[in-house]
């Protein structure tokens, strides 16, 4: 009895729990699947919301915990992936929104954090590309660099960046030097006169003059000796003939010091430095470039990276800079062209029905046995004899006229003297047996290959740089019938096929149609009563006559339209010196000019003193200062100024040159206070390219020692004539500075036709006086 009363209080409150479980159930299960719509819908938030209120509903349930992790972790990475896209689409405040959503979800998310901060420094990468330009026109081309590469690191598609990049690529080829210059102290030509002197009494009486220090190799002899006689030539270009007169090198260690030793394969390898330098090629085979390297060059130590299509060699500077210009030179990308192609197939058919269809054969009507009229009937005659009835003649008038035009037009992108193939039509297939005799019998095996028909174009193009491309064309158009089967099971099949190959010639843009692949048939069929049908007009009567007439003509119209052509190469960018058989050179040292003097040397017109004179041995060694020379001067530069300036204020200056004589390039040397004046831009005048000639204008700025060095050039091989500006300075005075700013020309080192030096004064100094 007492049992009884527990199981009876006991029941009703499990019976309870069950049904809040089952309740808490089916609510937790209704939460997570609106959770999963409201993400479906894109409501992020409210859906993970949805998940989490689940999760806490039920802590136990593996499931729910499951859905609201895989679901999170769904959503931060759509969010992330908008986010990313709205970034490379450079709008920047959708893409803040997203990283701002994902940090929401997940506060830890290091990808958006940092996306954020790049954000903010992307949101300013206009201003630092404008501050990068403003570092360029001061000369300051590392600092620019700088900047540069950090707006590249953060989008490394930014318009501004990239073409501010190339710019300062431009700038670097056009002024880097990868091995040291020798730099005397000595800007004007010279005079030398040796007459079988000793020649390392030589190279004293230069390191005195010049301010050059030689060192020897031990092995160079001590008694060799040297006879020169030339005039106005760089101590350079005296340097180098002094070596090759007697056999030697130089290794230049630095701008004033050089070290002498026998020309000899090992001394080669003991003095020369070499350099490492890897090629990305884009357009060349990596094989294919080290042939060409080893059979031009002679370059031993290279090596190619196919999957990376990569080319690494250890060669000496100049040999680098010569397989520079090869692959550069090798490396354009091939020509394309787009062929449009129309083949068109007409053909006309007429076949002529005409007379009378008579029956084959006759016999006896007779009347007493009847008979449908006009239907072959056979009777069985009293004797057994078989009576044959024919039918009345019937009256044919038919005539058909078809004409069928088939055309196809494939438009076809083909690289240069690469074979483009078209085929239109069908592969039939062709069932052939064979017989292989056995005990039990013949085994029959059949196999099935199949045969190509329709229509087969191929077209080779060769692009040629006068934008004209040969095409060779290859055509065929073919039809298969299947005939009767063999004894043996084989089915033969008769091809019908027009085939046309032909080479032609054709400007960007022209259509050329080849047509005249005309094909004539005329088949001839009667049937008719002999002898009658063959009356002349009357045989219509006694006959019928099919006549099929049928005729076609293959249509084929190209015209190439190129899309891509190799560039116009200057023949001074494909042609350039090389050394000799033993020594590979890049430049022709030969015909280069003096160098520009090092900032603090000795300016124009310093000649050598009398105990340097006095040391040399029986010859003349003299300095030929522009002083001293007979012709008049090249050039007179002035300047072009206001006569004030306020603190704070811009404004123009120009050096304004009148040219007399031609002139090629010129080095200039400024110097200014840095305290009273800065130099805002520099930009080239327009008398070096005042007949359009292309010139190299590089200008750098120091701002800390107030000097400035602008190298310009011509291209061309005459020089500028003329009176124009020379270069175009823009200044601004400091504020706070009330002394006059004074900017002057320490420095002119200009070169005519030739390279020949010309003499050019330098201007009186430039005073800017400042307002109040």
């Amino acid at each position: 009895m007492k049992t009884d009363t527990v199981f009876g209080r006991v029941v009703p409150h499990v019976a309870i729990l069950v049904l809040a479980s089952a309740l808490a159930g089916c609510a937790s299960d209704a939460l997570q699947r609106d959770g999963m719509r409201l993400i479906d819908e894109g409501h992020y938030e409210e859906g993970l919301a949805k998940l989490d209120q689940a999760v806490s509903e039920q802590p136990r349930n593996p499931a729910v915990h499951v859905a609201q992790t895989t679901q999170r972790q769904r959503v931060i990475a759509s969010l992330l992936a908008n986010a990313d896209r709205a970034r490379r689409m450079r709008d920047y405040n959708a893409a803040a929104r997203g990283y701002e959503r994902v940090l929401g979800i997940e506060p830890a998310n290091e990808r958006a954090t940092e996306a954020l901060r790049q954000l903010d420094q992307l949101r300013n990468a206009g201003e630092i590309v404008r501050q990068a330009q403003a570092a360029l026109r001061r000369g300051d081309v590392d600092g620019a660099d700088r900047q540069v590469r950090q707006v590249l690191a953060l989008d490394s598609r930014h318009e501004g960046a990239l073409a501010l990049r190339r710019e300062i690529e431009d700038i670097r080829s056009r002024t880097v030097q990868s091995y040291p210059q020798l730099r005397t102290k000595m800007a004007a030509p010279v005079t030398l006169e040796f007459r079988d002197g000793n020649l390392r009494q030589i190279f004293e009486v230069l390191s005195r003059t010049a301010g050059i220090n030689f060192l020897f190799d031990k092995d160079v002899k001590p008694d060799l000796r040297a006879t020169l006689f030339v005039r106005q030539v760089p101590v350079e270009q005296a340097v180098e003939l002094l070596l090759l007169q007697n056999q030697l090198q130089q290794k230049i260690i630095s701008d004033n010091t050089v070290m002498i030793y026998p020309d000899t394969p090992q001394k080669q390898r003991d003095y020369q430095d070499l350099t490492l330098r890897t090629f990305h090629l884009a357009n060349t085979d990596a094989k294919t470039a080290m042939n060409m390297l080893k059979t031009l060059l002679k370059s031993k130590d290279v090596f190619i990276d196919e999957r990376l299509n990569t080319l690494t060699m250890r060669d000496s500077p100049d040999a680098v800079r010569l397989a520079e210009k090869l692959l550069t030179a090798q490396g354009l990308p091939e020509p394309e062209v787009v062929l449009e192609v129309q083949v068109m197939e007409v053909s006309r058919q007429r076949i002529l029905d005409l007379g009378l269809q008579w029956p084959s054969t006759f016999g006896l009507l007779r009347p007493d046995l009847g008979g449908p009229p006009g239907v072959l009937t056979d009777y069985n005659n009293i004797n057994g004899s078989r009576i044959t009835v024919g039918p009345s003649p019937e009256l044919r008038i038919n005539a058909n006229d078809s004409d069928v035009n088939t055309l196809a037009n494939p438009v076809i992108r083909v690289s240069n003297k690469e074979k483009a193939r078209v085929h239109i039509g069908q592969r039939v297939p062709v069932v052939s047996a064979t017989s292989t005799p056995s005990t039990q019998g013949p085994v029959i095996t059949e196999s099935i290959q199949y045969l190509e028909v329709g229509l087969k174009l191929e077209v080779e193009p060769t692009v040629h740089l006068d934008d004209e491309v040969l095409i060779k064309i290859g055509l065929e158009v073919s039809k298969a019938t299947a005939l009767s089967p063999t004894k043996n099971g084989t089915i033969p099949v008769q091809v019908d096929t027009r085939n046309a190959a032909t080479s032609l010639r054709l400007k960007d843009g022209e259509t050329q149609v080849l047509a005249g692949l005309v094909r004539d048939d005329h088949d001839v069929t009667g049937n008719r009563i002999p002898g009658l049908g063959d009356i002349p007009g009357l045989g219509r009567l006694f006959g019928s006559n099919r006549d099929t007439i049928g005729k076609s003509e293959l249509v084929l119209s190209i015209t190439p339209r190129i899309v891509r052509n190799l560039p116009y190469m200057n023949p001074q960018d494909i042609e350039y010196p090389s050394g000799t058989e033993a020594a590979l050179r890049s430049r022709t040292d030969m015909l280069r000019g003096a160098t520009p003097p090092a900032a603090g040397a000795t300016p124009q017109g310093a000649v050598p003193t009398p105990a340097v004179a006095a040391l040399a041995p029986p010859a003349a060694v003299a300095s030929d200062a522009p002083g001293a020379l007979a012709s008049p001067a090249a050039a007179i530069l002035s300047w072009t100024a206001p006569a004030s300036l306020k603190p704070g204020e811009e404004t123009d200056v120009i050096l304004r040159a009148d040219v007399s004589q031609p002139l090629g390039a010129a080095t200039l040397q400024f110097a200014y206070d840095p305290a009273a004046l800065r130099v805002v831009a520099v930009t080239e005048g327009d008398v070096m390219n005042a007949d359009g000639a292309v010139t190299s204008f590089a200008p750098r700025i120091d701002e800390k020692t107030g000097r400035m060095f602008v190298a310009l050039s011509r291209t061309a091989a005459r020089g500028a004539r003329g009176d124009g500006a020379l270069v175009r300075l823009r200044v601004a005075a400091l504020p706070g500075s009330t002394a006059p700013a004074e900017l002057r020309v320490t420095g002119v080192s200009a070169f005519g036709e030739g390279n020949r030096p010309v003499p050019v004064p330098l201007p009186a100094a430039l005073t800017l006086g400042t307002k109040p």
